[in-house]
C-alpha cells in the first residue's frame, strides 16, 4: 500500500530511531515507536475510507493518541483543521461549515453531549467550562478516549490503535503538502482559516529547535505534544506535564524529572513565580533555558521573573503569529534592560524579510509563510501583520502597537468585534465595549467588559447567559471584570470614547 512522507515526517525519519522523544504518565515513545504507530493508524484509516485529501476536524483531548492522528493524516496526504471545541456553538458551525470536513476525531464525552439532550442541557447550564461540538451530519465520526454508551455510528480510535496490520508499505515524497488548518480568533464576518504546508512548518520547527539546540544533554516540559518533534530536532526529549498541577506541584516535578528547558506563554510562569517569591527560594538550578512565546513579553514580567531565575537561566523571548510562527527572537535579559520607544522584539530570523508601511504596520514573508486564507485561493507576497513597529539601527524589530483593535491574553488574541454582537443580542443588553489593561503583577493583560443596560441585571445572571445556550462566546473570551454604566460617546458619528473608560478604569482601580 501507498503511503506518503513529507518535509516534517522526513525529519523524524533522519533522527535516532532509539530516541526518547515523548514521555506521558507512562507512556514512553521512541522515534521509531511514533513512526510504526502512525503509519499502523494510516493503514487503519484508509481500510476504513479514508483517501488522500480528505478533510479532517480533531476536536479531542490534546496527548500522545493526538501526535498519532496528527502524523498518519499527513501519511495519507490529508488536510486538518484543528478547531477549539470551547469557542462557541455559532462560532464553532461556521468554521466547521466552511472547512467542510469528511471526518472528525472527536472525544467521546463530546460525542455523548451530542446523542443525549438532557444530558446536554444540564451540562451547558451548569458547566462553566463547557466545550461542545454541534451535530455533525454527514461526517464518518471516530471517537477518542474513555468508552462511552453511545449509540450512533462511530469508529473507536483504540480499536485502530490495537489493531496491528502486517502489510508492505511504499513510501512517495509529496514536498510542500497543504496540511494544517488553524482558525485565528480574529474571525469576523468570515472564518480566517490560516492554511499551513509542511514545508512552511518545517522551517518553524528547525527555527525553534535551533532556540533550544545545546551540546549538553536536555530535556524539555510542555503541556503541548507537537513541540516533541521540535524538541527531538534539537536532539532532546520532551516531557508532559499539566497546567491544571499547581505551583508546588509543577516545581516538584522540574526538579524530580530534571527539566532544563521550559517553553510557554508568559502567563504560564505567573503561578511559578508567586510560588517562588512566597517559598522564598528561586527556580531550580537544573533549569538552562526559558522560552517565551505566544504573547507580548513585557519588560515589566521579564524583571520579575529574572529576579526568580538563577543567574545561568537563558531566556529566549520570540515574536511571532498565526500566519508566520517565528519572526524575531531577543534574549529576555537583554530586552529587561532596554529604553526603546516601544517593545523590543528582537533580530529577525534566518529567512524574513521585513519592511514596513506608510502608517507603520509591519510587512513580511519568509519560507515559513503560510500558503493562503482557507476560503482564499491565494495570498500576496508581503503579509500585513496588522502590528506597527520600525526597525532600529541595529537592525532589531521595535513593537509600537497593533493596527486593529485586539486584546492577547495568555496566548489567545481576542478581536472584540468577534463577540460583540452575540453580547449585544442578550435582551437586557443595550451595548457592550471590551477594553484591555496589562496588569504587571498578572503578567498579563485583564479583560474588561463594560455594559451598558436596558434595565438592572444581576452580573451572575449575565454571565450565566454568556457561557451557555444560544448567547455562549469563547470561554477564553470571556472577561474578568464586567463593570455596568452607561458607555460614554463622542463626535457627530458617536464612536465610543475609549479613553474615558480607561479614565474609569484608573479611578476603579
Amino acid at each position: 500500500m501507498k503511503l506518503y512522507t513529507n518535509e516534517i515526517i522526513k525529519l523524524l525519519q533522519d533522527l535516532n530511531p532509539d530516541q526518547v522523544l515523548l514521555q506521558s504518565k507512562d507512556d514512553i515513545f521512541s522515534v521509531s515507536n511514533l513512526l510504526i504507530e502512525s503509519q499502523n493508524l494510516a493503514l487503519n484509516l484508509r481500510k476504513q475510507g479514508m483517501k488522500p485529501h480528505d478533510r479532517i476536524v480533531i476536536a479531542s483531548e490534546v496527548g500522545v493518541d493526538f501526535v498519532i492522528i496528527m502524523f498518519s493524516a499527513m501519511m495519507l496526504n490529508c488536510q486538518i483543521a484543528i478547531i477549539d471545541p470551547e469557542m462557541g456553538q455559532d462560532n464553532y458551525k461556521q468554521k466547521l461549515k466552511q472547512f467542510d470536513p469528511q471526518w472528525v476525531f472527536l472525544d467521546s464525552r463530546l460525542a455523548l453531549l451530542q446523542e443525549h439532550p438532557i444530558i446536554r442541557s444540564f451540562y451547558l447550564k451548569s458547566t462553566k467550562n463547557r466545550p461542545y461540538v454541534p451535530k455533525l451530519k454527514g461526517i464518518k465520526t471516530i471517537t477518542t478516549g474513555s468508552w462511552m454508551p453511545l449509540i450512533q455510528k462511530h469508529i473507536r480510535l483504540k480499536s485502530l490503535l490495537k489493531n496491528r496490520i502486517v502489510e508492505s508499505v511504499d513510501y512517495e515524497m509529496i514536498e510542500s503538502m497543504p496540511y494544517l488548518v488553524t482558525y485565528t480568533s480574529g474571525t469576523l464576518d468570515v472564518p480566517k482559516g490560516v492554511l499551513h504546508s509542511t514545508k512552511g512548518l518545517s522551517e518553524s520547527i528547525q527555527l525553534i529547535a535551533e532556540l533550544i539546540r545545546s551540546d549538553k544533554p536536555q530535556m524539555m516540559a510542555t503541556h503541548l505534544p507537537h513541540f516533541m518533534l521540535i524538541g527531538g530536532c534539537a536532539g532532546t526529549g520532551t516531557k508532559l506535564w499539566d497546567v491544571t498541577w499547581s505551583a508546588e506541584k509543577r516545581y516538584d516535578f522540574i526538579v524530580e524529572e530534571n527539566i532544563s528547558i521550559l517553553f510557554a506563554p508568559p502567563t504560564e510562569y505567573r503561578e511559578l513565580i508567586d510560588f517562588c517569591e512566597s517559598a522564598k527560594k528561586k527556580l531550580p538550578e537544573n533549569l538552562n533555558h526559558i522560552i517565551l512565546g505566544s504573547a507580548p513579553v513585557h519588560q515589566s514580567f521579564l524583571n520579575r521573573l529574572i529576579e526568580n531565575l538563577p543567574e545561568h537561566t537563558k531566556i529566549t523571548c520570540f515574536y511571532g503569529m498565526t500566519e508566520n510562527l517565528v519572526v524575531a527572537t531577543i534574549d529576555g535579559r537583554e530586552k529587561a534592560k532596554l529604553n526603546s520607544e516601544g517593545d523590543p522584539l528582537g533580530l529577525p530570523v534566518e529567512g524574513i524579510e521585513i519592511k514596513i508601511g506608510e502608517d507603520d504596520e509591519i510587512y513580511l514573508k519568509s519560507p515559513q509563510l503560510f500558503e493562503r486564507y482557507w476560503h482564499l485561493d491565494s495570498r500576496p507576497e508581503w503579509h500585513t501583520t496588522g502590528d506597527l513597529g520600525f526597525l532600529d539601527e541595529q537592525g532589531r524589530l521595535i513593537l509600537k502597537g497593533r493596527k486593529k483593535d485586539m486584546i492577547i491574553r495568555k496566548n489567545f488574541n481576542l478581536y472584540p468585534a468577534l463577540y460583540i454582537p452575540t453580547i449585544n443580542k442578550i435582551p437586557e443588553v443595550f451595548d457592550s465595549v471590551y477594553l484591555g489593561r496589562y496588569n504587571e503583577k498578572l503578567a498579563d493583560e485583564e479583560v474588561h467588559l463594560f455594559v451598558e443596560l436596558k434595565s438592572k441585571i444581576a452580573k451572575e445572571k449575565l454571565l450565566k447567559k454568556m457561557i451557555s445556550g444560544k448567547y455562549s462566546i469563547d470561554k477564553e473570551a470571556l472577561p474578568d471584570f464586567i463593570h455596568f454604566s452607561n458607555i460614554p460617546r463622542k463626535g457627530r458619528q458617536q464612536k465610543v470614547d475609549r479613553q474615558k473608560l480607561m479614565d474609569q478604569l484608573k479611578e476603579i482601580s
